[in-house]
């Protein structure tokens, strides 16, 4: 049986000590990050992305696609769903 060299044991041993990075502990699991496209017929994209940004997490974005006038939004799915609703139910006269 073969062992292996102490100096890889010496190098392994401190991975098992690692922890996740905060970013990944932060992140809920189950809730993935999600990208949503919405084409907007009733709003300025530009204008809607701005009053949505600050609803967004830390790793969210909300981009407006100005020749098609739709929104990208980048974020955890439960964000997105959210901010899907709102965007839809402002088109209600």
């Amino acid at each position: 049986m073969m062992r292996p060299p102490v100096l890889i044991l010496a190098l392994l041993l401190p991975l098992i000590y690692l922890h996740p990075s905060y970013a990944q502990g932060e992140r809920p699991l189950g809730d993935p990050i999600v990208i949503q496209v919405i084409c907007l017929d009733y709003a300025d994209a530009e204008h809607l992305a701005s009053v949505l940004a600050p609803l967004l997490s830390k790793e969210g974005r909300v981009v407006a696609y100005r020749p098609t006038n739709c929104l990208i939004i980048k974020d955890r799915a439960s964000l997105v769903k959210r901010l899907v609703k709102i965007i839809k139910g402002s088109s209600e006269p």
